[in-house]
């Protein structure tokens, strides 16, 4: 009997006023190359991902994405996301932390 394990994931966060287009383009090359990698069928059953904003102020949001990396395809588009964001954005630019689900649960509990 296989165990399953609440997913582990890389969660991203963006400063306030930068373009979700500009996020969803590099996912969208993240996903094209785990594709070019592991092929179309095994992308689309593995790989997990979510992009949310989170309002600051009336006018601006900051965005974040969250990866699941529990599987070998999230985690190498993570590793591919991760350097397209460094070379679009910079390293300064965003903050990554891998949430394990033990830190999910208690984060879930205090919100």
């Amino acid at each position: 009997m296989k165990v399953h394990k609440m997913p582990v994931v890389c969660r991203f966060k963006f400063p306030e006023g930068l373009d979700k287009d500009t996020i969803e383009a590099q996912m969208a090359l993240a996903i094209v190359a785990a594709e070019c990698v592991f092929g179309q069928a095994k992308v689309r059953i593995s790989a997990g991902y979510c992009i949310t904003s989170h309002s600051q102020a009336e006018d601006s949001e900051r965005y974040q994405v969250a990866i699941d990396v529990s599987t070998d395809v999230g985690e190498f588009m993570t590793q591919v996301f991760t350097g397209l964001v460094i070379r679009q954005l910079g390293e300064d630019k965003f903050t990554v932390d891998r949430v394990g689900s033990e830190e999910q649960l208690k984060e879930a509990g205090q919100q």
